[in-house]
């Protein structure tokens, strides 16, 4: 059996045989869901992992992909998790000025064109 990624090679063997069977399904449980894309926003700290686990332990659940990801979910509701910002909001340029909004020309002024191609249009001679 291939051995946890969280254990020395005497940890490991200490275990009994389901002990190591629950650590490797808790550690894809807990891989999966850093990998979801639900979860992109869960910043692996000290807190936030004491949080799920305390939230796991105070609902007599397991730890699953499925249970983590409601965990999660849960905590995010009321706020109780450290996340990773979504953008950091840029600040204004200094160096360059606002560029200016195009406007339409005015529909009413009269244009003339010849084959498709505008003429200008200055100073009309009278008829």
């Amino acid at each position: 059996m291939e051995q946890g990624q969280n254990f020395t090679k005497e940890a490991w063997d200490a275990l009994s045989q389901e002990q190591q069977v629950e650590a490797l399904r808790i550690e894809r449980a807990v891989r999966d869901f850093l990998a979801d894309s639900r979860a992109t926003r869960y910043d692996v700290t000290e807190a936030n992992g004491e949080a799920l686990q305390n939230f796991l332990a105070d609902h007599n659940l397991e730890v699953t992909h499925a249970n983590l990801l409601f965990t999660y979910n849960s905590l995010c509701a009321e706020g109780a998790l450290e996340l990773i910002p979504l953008a950091v909001p840029l600040p204004p340029s200094p160096s360059q000025p606002p560029a200016p909004i195009p406007t339409s020309p005015d529909p009413r002024a009269p244009q003339m064109f010849r084959n498709g191609r505008p003429i200008a249009f200055t100073s009309p001679r009278p008829l």
